[in-house]
């Protein structure tokens, strides 16, 4: 791996670099676009499913201020996703080359943890206008695989209300008595998604870790005793993002996960909730950005998946629809 610049230094974060860290994606935003994780709050929230001394890293310039951050999603040892930051005064020296090669090399140290025969990739989600950012994943070996939509809805009057297909209705979710039926029921639902290895009930139970959880904003749609579908929201600095919008396969078709948008979004804007978002597969096979635009949201960024394959063999992950 590329050592950093003279005078660099890298450590683990701690939580007391929260507004630092903030303070760097901000101004990666004013320059490259987007606009997740733009203030202390989101960053705490991020930080929530984060082993910060194993799977994040910081890296300080010869002043003491935030030059460079990444952190890492792994799912099951054999797809990594990587999410890097430079701040503008110090790109052009090598630091995010040093941060690709930091990605690298954690999933490396960790490959003997992986299936055996599974293959191994590595990812990083670019805003598509960062021309500097994908020549050098391509200068690395990063091919452009896929796109990912970053969506928004406007809650200045009331959202339609939610047509519930016949048999089905909502329900609030139950700490303590849906976790685990919740867990798998979104893993069934996730099934179809591009390049996403199961989860683990460990880290969906992080979702619920912290005393910001707010389980009143977690909804499951139910066929008698069945969660057919649910749709998990969380409040982050004022505004709300959805995590999960899934509906299981022999629900699908027939209007549900409209409903349970319009159902959460009604919940928001009774909140005084007026801003909405959520991430999507561009190409989801289940056509997530078409629903999405039937229930109000525009794409307001863009983001290119690249892609490194650093040991071949056979893909681990769901089931594809047939």
């Amino acid at each position: 791996m590329e050592g950093l610049p003279a005078g660099f230094s890298r450590r683990p974060p701690t939580p007391e670099d929260a507004g630092a860290v903030a303070g760097l994606m901000a101004a990666c935003v004013r320059v490259d676009g987007g606009a997740q994780g733009t203030s202390v709050e989101h960053v705490l929230d991020d930080w929530r499913e984060v082993d910060l001394a194993e799977e994040a890293v910081l890296v300080s310039a010869p002043d003491g201020t935030v030059a460079g951050y990444a952190d890492v999603v792994n799912r099951a040892f054999v797809s990594l996703s990587v999410y890097g930051y430079v701040h503008p005064e110090h790109r052009g020296r090598g630091i995010g080359a040093w941060l690709v090669g930091w990605g690298e090399d954690w999933i490396r140290d960790r490959t003997h943890l992986a299936p055996a025969g599974v293959r191994i990739v590595v990812k990083h989600y670019v805003i598509s206008t960062s021309e500097d950012t994908r020549r050098l994943l391509e200068s690395k070996g990063y091919e452009a695989v896929r796109g990912t939509y970053v969506m928004e809805v406007d809650l200045e009057g009331p959202p339609p209300s939610p047509a519930w297909p016949e048999g089905l209705g909502p329900r609030a979710f139950v700490p303590g008595r849906d976790d685990r039926e919740v867990f798998e029921a979104v893993e069934d639902a996730f099934r179809d998604v591009w390049g996403r290895p199961g989860g683990t009930f460990e880290r969906f139970a992080g979702r619920m870790a912290g005393e910001d959880f707010d389980p009143s904003m977690w909804f499951l749609a139910t066929d008698g005793n069945e969660i057919a579908g649910s749709v998990l929201c969380k409040t982050v600095a004022g505004e709300g993002w959805v995590e999960v919008v899934g509906v299981r396969r022999p629900w699908r078709g027939r209007g549900l996960g409209l409903a349970l948008l319009r159902h959460a979004f009604a919940e928001y804007h009774r909140r005084g909730i007026r801003k909405v978002g959520l991430s999507v597969d561009a190409q989801s096979v289940t056509g997530a950005p078409r629903l999405y635009g039937r229930a109000g949201m525009r794409t307001t960024s863009s983001y290119v998946v690249y892609q490194k394959e650093l040991r071949p063999g056979e893909d681990f992950g769901p089931t594809p629809a047939p």
